[in-house]
């Protein structure tokens, strides 16, 4: 097997005119020639492929294992970087003379898929540049074409493949391919990949968040051999409006165009031809005669697809998922969602998670719960999520990092976050248990926004109109903090809670609204954020029990205990009032409580617990309006945000079990409302 030193070629030519250039430029450089030897141009990189879909009924070979990596915050081995940007294309010195700024050869290994993050002590927090490099041999066939898919990297990514500069692509944690048939070699081959995590402004997510920024190749690597003409993705579902019929949508390659496809559905006895038309799609309906996808009836079908040069297959369930005024219907039954929300991490290992026994572990703690529904916040997931909530029946609400305020007037942020959208929709158009594309979280007002979510929304429709669209929404305009205030200060007078100064304030503040003491002990909260007018589901992110005591209490000068236990009390009160008669969805409530601590006061899971019995008793005085639950979150995930030490430690608290899977109290609480309904 030939050695990185026999194959990489050597751009001497380089280095000689550094040389060169830096013994004369004293003599005969201008200003301008100075600025363009430190400011070389930097290339154009190639965009992606529309994303293969059905990538694991392929003929794939993975690059997942060990990885040789050198950490380069800088970008310098870039190209047009700087004029040491020589890492792609590069060799190792041939003499002890020769200057040389990096060594792959030597370098320390990590694994892929896989964050840097956990695997790295001295890279926990790093959020910057990264370059992998990996060696492999492949055998190469006549007449075929080679993809190299990437099932995420995170987040701005580089790809080079014996010395050739492949493409970048910027979407972090979303599969993307590249065609490389022209530049792997028959024999050793050198893959390089510069993966960026730095964030800014224009990026999506933006750069403060409330989870760990994992950086790294966090998702499968893939060699994928096709035959030149071959067939892309294809749709295969239940008709939206009649669900006797499958609609069918098949895409090929521009080479397949005009060729052939047999679509075959063995336990339906179905087998049908296609001719592609001139844009290499074909489209159908056929007749659906079989059994539903469900919740705990989990069924699936396999579909093959094949051409003169290939065979793909994908199992594949049918189901309906569609809302009537403030109902959600699977399969032309109501239902409502109980679940839990989730981030990418697994419980008991540190890290990202990538693999499917990750998902089966986090999927089997929704069904411990009680629960048929996840909420993957808040970003994609690797494909295996999906693939298993197929197989278990378990419904699942996916989402893109629309976080919070992303630079909404910026073309390139608007790029990027169709970019997540739609290769999310296209990988997983065919799972049954997608219920819910999600278009963002806890997004504020503005017009901008307005235009860029619509957007949005517009094409996740384009894309599948078969399931429902959703985001989850800020919780308290200043109009319900207001009343919020009065139904606090009205119950107050009425509590042996407040300390007598406390009351005195309660009353004059009652008194400037002209509130009688027993006026106002409940209050109503209004979902009037004017998305809702665009979305199907109606999503809510509240914290009464836990954030809004924080900024509340100190404007009426009452402690921040009293203001809590108050709230506790209230809580079962509050009206949810559905002003889009639509279906509303509870997408995140909870508390912090660290497993174990006990004693008064938050942080422990007896207080985090009270937050949940009262919720729970407001979902039921509720009961109507809201369809669905997904509370934060089913376990501690990490979060650079979280340093209180002792207690979160780098962790967001929130979970019903720690990072080990340690159960907490109101775990139970939220289990038995789950199986009994009490």
């Amino acid at each position: 097997m030939q050695t990185m030193r026999e194959f990489i070629p050597y751009n001497l030519e380089k280095y000689f005119f550094l040389f060169f250039t830096l013994s004369f430029c004293s003599l005969v450089s201008t200003n301008e020639d100075a600025e363009t030897f430190f400011n070389q141009p930097k290339p154009i990189y190639a965009k992606p492929n529309d994303l293969l879909g059905w990538i694991d009924g392929r003929n794939i070979e993975s690059l997942n294992g060990e990885w040789r990596y050198i950490v380069d915050p800088l970008r310098n081995g870039l190209p047009g970087e700087s004029f040491f940007s020589d890492f792609p294309t590069n060799k190792l010195p041939q003499s002890e003379y020769e200057l040389v700024e990096y060594d792959f050869a030597n370098a320390p290994t990590i694994n892929v898929p896989g964050d840097w993050n956990s695997q790295k002590e001295n890279l926990f927090f790093y959020q910057g540049g990264v370059w992998y490099y990996k060696e492999f041999v492949y055998n190469k066939a006549q007449d075929e074409a080679v993809h190299l898919y990437f099932e995420g990297s995170n987040f701005s990514t580089k790809v080079f493949l014996n010395g050739k500069s492949i493409g970048g692509f910027d979407a972090g944690y979303t599969s993307f391919d590249f065609e490389v048939t022209d530049a792997i070699k028959d024999g050793p081959n050198y893959l390089m990949v510069f993966v960026d995590a730095a964030l800014h402004s224009n990026s999506v997510p933006t750069q403060k968040t409330d989870w760990w920024l994992y950086g790294g190749l966090v998702g499968d690597v893939l060699l994928v051999r096709l035959p030149q003409a071959h067939i892309l993705n294809a749709q295969i579902q239940l008709n939206k409006v009649n669900p006797k019929i499958i609609d069918i949508h098949i895409i090929g390659n521009e080479l397949l165009a005009g060729e052939s496809i047999t679509l075959s559905i063995p336990d339906l006895e179905i087998k049908k031809d296609y001719s592609l038309n001139d844009d290499a799609e074909a489209r159908d309906q056929i007749p659906f005669t079989g059994k539903y996808w469900d919740i705990g009836s989990p069924k699936l079908y396999k579909v093959i697809l094949e051409s003169k040069d290939e065979s793909i297959e994908e199992s594949i369930g049918f189901r309906t998922i569609a809302t009537k005024d403030s109902e959600i219907y699977l399969n032309n039954k109501p239902i409502k969602l109980k679940g839990i929300s989730s981030h990418a991490e697994p419980i008991g290992t540190e890290g990202f998670a990538f693999s499917k026994e990750h998902f089966k572990n986090i999927l089997a703690e929704v069904s411990k719960l009680g629960g048929n529904f996840l909420r993957a916040a808040h970003y994609p997931y690797s494909r295996h999520l999906a693939k298993e909530a197929d197989k278990l029946g378990i419904l699942l609400w996916e989402e893109i990092p629309v976080y919070w305020n992303i630079n909404w007037q910026n073309q390139q942020t608007f790029e990027i976050a169709s970019q997540q959208l739609s290769r999310m929709i296209s990988r997983d158009w065919n799972r049954a248990s997608v219920a819910i594309w999600s278009v963002g979280n806890e997004t504020p007002y503005s017009e901008s926004r307005m235009k860029f979510l619509t957007g949005l929304i517009d094409t996740a429709r384009d894309l599948d109109d078969s399931r429902l669209v959703s985001a989850a929404l800020l919780g308290g305009s200043a109009k319900d903090f207001q009343n919020l205030i009065l139904a606090i200060a009205s119950l107050g007078l009425e509590s042996d809670i407040p300390t007598p100064r406390e009351k005195l304030v309660l009353k004059s503040l009652t008194e400037n609204f002209n509130l009688q003491n027993n006026s106002s002990k409940g209050l109503t909260i209004s979902l009037d954020d004017p998305i809702g007018l665009h979305l199907d589901i109606v999503a809510l992110n509240e914290y009464f029990g836990w954030y809004y005591s924080v900024f509340l209490a100190p404007q009426i000068q009452i402690s921040e205990k009293t203001f809590r236990l108050l709230m506790l009390e209230l809580l079962p009160e509050i009206r949810i009032n559905n002003v889009f008669s639509k279906p509303i969805h509870l997408s995140e409530f909870g508390a912090g409580a660290k497993y174990g601590k006990s004693g008064e006061g938050i942080w422990t899971e007896s207080y985090q617990a009270m937050v949940y019995e009262a919720q729970i008793a407001m979902i039921k005085n509720n009961q109507d309006t809201i369809q669905g639950y997904s509370p934060w979150i089913l376990k501690d995930f990490r979060s650079m945000m979280r340093p209180l030490a002792g207690i979160q430690d780098y962790y967001n608290r929130k979970g019903l079990m720690d990072e080990n899977g340690n159960k907490k109290e109101a775990y139970y609480y939220l289990q038995k409302f789950y199986e009994t309904g009490q």
